[in-house]
């Protein structure tokens, strides 16, 4: 039986929002169907259409169909393949949070590395970069 193709989610691995976000829903993602990428690796980047600052104001999916979508709408897509969450997806997708998802998503992508709290701040071990001695798995 062939693997179902994967979601591509382009992030920003040395954000602790971003990686915060990512150990929370890959638990969920029972099916393999998503493949985190850091886009600070130049070469996940080359494999993208978008320059690293459109990257970086957003996260940026791309479905297997070569289909591109970010910010809110994409996190949409990610709630809805996986089946625990699927429901989220939905009820995100459905008015008022369909017009106000957006707006609270680019507020939260802009000041992501200014938010206090939890997550906490990145740390050498939290946040070691791509390969790092610390162990840490690689996006």
């Amino acid at each position: 039986m062939a693997a179902e193709p994967k979601l591509e989610i382009y992030l920003d691995g040395s954000c602790a929002l971003c990686e915060w976000s990512r150990a929370h829903i890959e638990p969920w993602d029972t099916r393999g169907r998503l493949r985190f990428l850091d886009y600070n690796d130049p070469d996940v980047a080359a494999k993208s259409p978008y320059s690293r600052e459109e990257l970086g104001r957003e996260m940026h999916l791309r479905t297997p169909d070569g289909t591109w979508t970010a910010g809110f709408a994409a996190w949409v897509r990610i709630l809805r393949v996986l089946p625990g969450l699927a429901w989220l997806g939905w009820l995100l997708n459905v008015p008022p949070m369909r017009w106000i998802g957006p707006s609270m998503y680019r507020w939260v992508a802009h000041h992501r590395k200014l938010l206090p709290g939890i997550p906490p701040q990145c740390t050498p071990d939290s946040c070691a970069p791509k390969n790092s001695p610390s162990g840490r798995r690689a996006i």
